[in-house]
């Protein structure tokens, strides 16, 4: 036998229900007369359609320009926007970030942004409504930033300065719970990147202008950018205006030469000492970055880098042990081409013109650019590097004072077995120690070595082999300058029949 459902009862009025009900809500909203249940103030989480004029762009906004316009604005004459933005009260905003107040465009709208500027800018120009979801708990818990951030992690088309724009401005963000900036550890976990990724990209914000625009065009890549971030000046400063001078410097070789950053890295220590014309040092040392990455490649999150540290390398042409660190490797941890001490006198010494003088003095430059050269991790290409084993193989006379000052290159640079103090003994070590990577570069160590050990003698005359030597270490990642007199040798050569 079935039971009848009962009735639902009617409420009674003052009991939650009922027009009495109504009529009270209304009187409380301040809805009398004419105005209706729609004129209640939106609550958060409520989708809206909102007139784009009444919407003010957010000031937060890391984005340097609004790209690929005319698409987006096609798609929204053609559809609509449909995906909605988010929108907080202005008012509300800026209460809660009174820092950024004074930088709203349009403090008078109602309405201000978070997400969704190019959306935003799409519908003011075809002149529709932009759907948006009110969130002012975003503005009232301080979490714009990380909205921003994480939107812009989603999106395509940021450059990598707009990327590091984003990160700062999320690290200057305060602490919803105390009165205090975020910590480094707070802004890599919310902003979703890695540690050193994070520290790369706030590393180019301290670039010049100059530098900072080209990457952001597309014109250097980030991590060329980062690696010219590492150039600092002789008190060890990547910001003062002798290291912005280096950095620039440094483009302008990348730009004008189209060397890799390395090869303009090496010709800044280069430059730094190519002062045997005139028989003098320069006046402050040249600081190089540590050879940590590839300088061209685009694309892709950067991560932080690992494998070899290379120290310090000093502009002197002997063979002794590698100078001592200066304290435990940072991530931004240069290299110092320190020059040797000069007197004042000597500054105004005249011009030297002893060709032994000069030659001595090339030779020394030509030491540093192979030191340059083999401290990168891609030092030569293979057909480069099989002409040097082929040398050293071909002439084994030369290979005991190769191998001398090979091994000196080698353990300066903290490549291989540095405990031992023999050449013999290293070699040796090397040949067992089953790695194809050191064998070969040991290998062309000692051919580089007995090229250079040739071409730095003083009693014999510059041949074909010498001028090959000079040339490869010209066109290599070491970037190495002629210098008037080797310049010389070349053209004389070049006049004189095979």
């Amino acid at each position: 036998m079935t039971m009848p459902l009962p009735r639902p009862k009617r409420k009674k009025k003052g009991e939650g229900g009922g027009s009495g009900t109504l009529r009270s809500d209304r009187e409380k909203a301040g809805l009398t007369g004419d105005r209706d249940i729609h004129a209640l103030p939106p609550e958060d989480g409520e989708l809206l359609e909102l007139d784009p004029a009444t919407i003010s762009p957010n000031p937060m906004n890391m984005r340097l320009e609004l790209r690929d316009m005319d698409a987006m604005i096609a798609d929204v004459g053609e559809r609509g926007v449909h995906t909605p933005g988010i929108v907080m009260h202005t008012k509300v905003f800026m209460e809660c970030y009174p820092q950024w107040a004074s930088r709203v465009k349009y403090p008078e709208r109602e309405f201000i942004l978070g997400p969704g500027h190019r959306r935003h800018a799409a519908a003011l120009e075809v002149g529709c409504v932009m759907p948006a979801v009110l969130r002012d708990d975003l503005a009232r818990d301080r979490r714009v930033e990380e909205e921003l951030v994480s939107e812009n992690n989603s999106r395509d088309g940021l450059s990598p300065i707009e990327q590091a724009l984003a990160i700062d401005l999320l690290r200057q963000r305060v602490h919803e719970d105390e009165d205090r900036t975020l910590s480094f550890d707070e802004v890599v976990e919310r902003a979703g990147y890695t540690a050193g990724t994070v520290s790369k990209y706030l590393a180019l914000l301290k670039l010049p202008q100059e530098i900072q625009q080209a990457i952001h065009i597309g014109d250097l890549s980030m991590r060329a950018g980062y690696s010219l971030s590492l150039l600092k000046d002789d008190a060890g400063s990547k910001e003062s205006a002798e290291a912005h001078a280096l950095q620039l410097r440094g483009w302008g070789l990348m730009r004008d030469e189209n060397l890799s950053v390395e090869a303009a890295r090496n010709r800044l220590a280069l430059e730094g000492r190519q002062q045997f014309h005139a028989g003098k040092s320069p006046a402050a040392p040249v600081p190089l970055p540590e050879q940590r990455e590839e300088s061209r490649g685009q694309g892709g999150e950067v991560q932080a880098d690992g494998g070899e540290t290379t120290e310090p390398v000093t502009p002197s042409g002997g063979n002794g042990p590698a100078p001592q660190s200066q304290g435990a490797a940072a991530p931004a941890a240069v290299t110092v081409i320190a020059p040797p001490e000069t007197s004042a006198s000597a500054a105004s010494e005249p011009v030297a013109t002893d060709p032994e003088v000069l030659r001595k003095a090339a030779a020394d430059l030509r030491d540093l650019a192979c030191r340059l050269l083999l401290s990168e991790d891609r030092y030569a290409k293979s057909t480069e590097s099989s002409a040097r084993l082929v040398t050293a193989v071909l002439n084994p006379t030369e290979w005991k004072q190769a191998a001398t000052k090979a091994h000196g290159w080698l353990v300066e640079l903290k490549k291989g077995p540095s405990s031992k103090k023999r050449p013999t003994d290293y070699f040796a070590a090397v040949a067992a120690s089953e790695d194809p990577g050191l064998m070969h570069r040991a290998a062309f160590a000692i051919g580089l070595a007995a090229d250079e050990v040739r071409a730095a003698q003083l009693d014999r005359e510059w041949d074909a082999r010498d001028v090959a030597h000079v040339q490869f270490l010209a066109t290599s990642r070491a970037s190495y300058q002629l210098s008037e007199w080797e310049q010389q040798q070349t053209e004389r050569l070049s006049r004189v029949k095979p």
